[in-house]
């Protein structure tokens, strides 16, 4: 007896998560074909989880399940299983409408209504490592911006401001090498 067992996100998950991958697990990172399968409560908003591919995250997080690789213990989260098969026709809209890289404006019946065709013939699955079912806390990216040295001089003109900015900008080129 075959049951076959995909996946549906969590009412509050609003298809941010990959589909469960049943059987048919496959690393992100490596390529394996073998992982283990935890269970993993909601997180409330301002909970931090640490420690998670060597890095800390921050809550909100619906119910998932977390998969980890059994050779290089790499981590991802997948939708809770149930007995339907592929990508859920919600998390389908969500990808079809976030996946372009330029804004694109379709109206929602739209997206459904092409998400429903490709369903119908498609057995759609989801690559978990892609950024778009990763957690955005509303924070923005952090950068490191290399430092410049500043003049504190008091130039004449403008052009001896310009001059002296040349100068500070070669120095700190020739200085990186």
């Amino acid at each position: 007896m075959s049951t076959d067992i995909c996946t549906q996100p969590d009412d509050t998950d609003d298809g941010m998560l990959p589909p469960y991958s049943a059987e048919e697990a496959v690393c992100p990172m490596c390529q394996n074909n073998e992982a283990f399968t935890w269970f993993r409560a909601a997180l409330p908003p301002n909970t931090v989880q640490t420690d998670f591919n060597g890095t800390t995250r921050r809550g909100a997080r619906p119910q998932r399940l977390e998969r980890e690789c059994a050779r290089c213990t790499y981590k991802w989260d997948e939708a809770l299983a149930v007995a339907r098969p592929g990508m859920t026709i919600d998390a389908l809209v969500y990808a079809l409408d976030n996946s372009t890289p330029y804004p694109v404006e379709l109206d929602a019946a739209v997206l459904h209504s092409m998400a429903l065709r490709l369903h119908a013939c498609l057995r759609i699955t989801a690559r978990p490592d892609h950024p778009l079912w990763q957690y955005n806390d509303g924070r923005p990216q952090t950068t490191a911006t290399p430092q410049t040295p500043t003049c504190e001089e008091t130039h004449a003109t403008r052009e001896d401001e310009e001059a002296c900015e040349q100068a500070r900008l070669t120095d700190s080129k020739e200085s990186s090498r």
